[in-house]
């Protein structure tokens, strides 16, 4: 495939949305924003499966690529696209706001714009003279952190994608779904929010699509955890909004984003970019098992090698541990991300970055080779 399959030149009157669905590279002559953050006289990279709003505020010219497949642009109306939809929202959190600390939760479907939102209010909250910090929430399709993990970050410039930033704090479920461990989940979030205090003073905490059947009560269950004073719920969603409508904090519901529709390919290759962001090229680096303390779903599995020996859960049978996908790091917390890659009666062998750790984090994702992720199911 070549490496530019589509050029276009689009001239875009003020009040107008053009929408680009990556991946692609946008040029733009005169001003505009994407998110609320100013690109005017930029290029903006759209990444694969990302679609932002190109918003102008005078007359400006688009010079778009589009790189590969998944890649497109089409013009659409501000009731529907684009930052517009959301203003009555972020007019809400910010009228009249002192620089009192405010925690703000997102829920919503999949597909419904969380992360395009928490961007946005990212963006507002620095021009209002804020320090924004966003947990994100989303153990399957995150963009603070790998699948099965949380990630937070303070926000110091506006941003066009959540994946410039890079993260400060994490914490590792193990698990790229919340159902099962939702209780889990929620624990993780409530401590995320303490350690991140430090950060900023202003709090957004994204969360994952999970809000059909007993997902209801699990978005209730984080709400209860975290205290937010508002919860923005995107979506129709009547059962959510009750039930969240219940607690003591403001419910505002939201339009969801319609353009932010992602396929399965998409979910799966954005995932293992995610993988491979945050492990990369690492070499390998051997510990001994001595030395090392298990954890899996928060239960602690020590000495590690008697664990291997007469293993009490699937995931520490060393045929299992295999290429599985782990957090590395202390007692202190996870510092980074690798992948088992061998295990024998005294050491293990891991690929990664982190030089040091003396604990492993378990989880229930094995990368089984360099284009493909899979879920070992217990």
């Amino acid at each position: 495939m070549k490496n530019v399959s589509v050029m276009a030149c689009v001239y875009m009157p003020a009040r107008k949305v053009q929408m680009v669905k990556g991946p692609a590279r946008v040029t733009v002559d005169g001003t505009c924003h994407v998110l609320g953050c100013e690109v005017s006289g930029q290029t903006v990279t759209v990444l694969a499966g990302k679609a932002l709003p190109f918003e102008p505020s005078r007359q400006c010219r688009l010079r778009i690529a589009l790189l590969g497949r998944g890649g497109r642009t089409w013009p659409a109306h501000p009731a529907s696209a684009g930052t517009s939809i959301w203003q009555d929202i972020s007019q809400k959190l910010f009228a009249g706001r002192r620089q009192q600390t405010r925690t703000i939760m997102l829920a919503g479907g999949s597909d419904t714009g969380k992360s395009t939102l928490s961007t946005y209010l990212a963006n507002v909250a620095l021009a209002h003279g804020a320090r924004p910090c966003i947990i994100d929430g989303d153990i399957g399709q995150g963009d603070l952190a790998p699948p099965a993990a949380i990630g937070a970050a303070a926000l110091f410039r506006q941003v066009t994608d959540l994946r410039e930033v890079s993260s400060s704090m994490f914490e590792f479920v193990g698990s790229i779904s919340p159902a099962g461990v939702e209780r889990l989940v929620a624990k993780k979030l409530g401590s995320m929010l303490d350690r991140s205090r430090m950060l900023g003073d202003f709090f957004i905490v994204n969360t994952d699509g999970y809000v059909a059947g007993a997902g209801i009560q699990y978005k209730l269950m984080v709400a209860r955890e975290l205290r937010p004073d508002a919860i923005v719920c995107l979506g129709k969603s009547p059962d959510l909004l009750d039930a969240l409508r219940t607690g003591p904090w403001d419910v505002l519901p939201a339009k969801s984003s319609s353009q932010a529709y992602k396929s399965r390919v998409e979910r799966r290759g954005r995932r293992l970019d995610q993988f491979v962001r945050y492990i990369g090229s690492s070499r390998s680096h051997s510990a001994s098992l001595a030395q090392i303390t298990f954890v899996y779903l928060d239960r602690i599995y020590s000495p590690a090698a008697e664990m291997l020996r007469v293993p009490p859960v699937r995931q520490l049978e060393p045929e299992n541990m295999e290429r599985m996908f782990v957090g590395l790091g202390s007692s202190n917390g996870v510092a980074g991300f690798g992948i088992v890659t061998g295990v024998s009666s005294d050491s293990i062998e891991i690929q990664t970055d982190v030089e040091g750790f003396d604990r492993i984090y378990l989880s229930d994702i094995r990368l089984l080779s360099s284009d493909r992720a899979a879920e070992v199911r217990i």
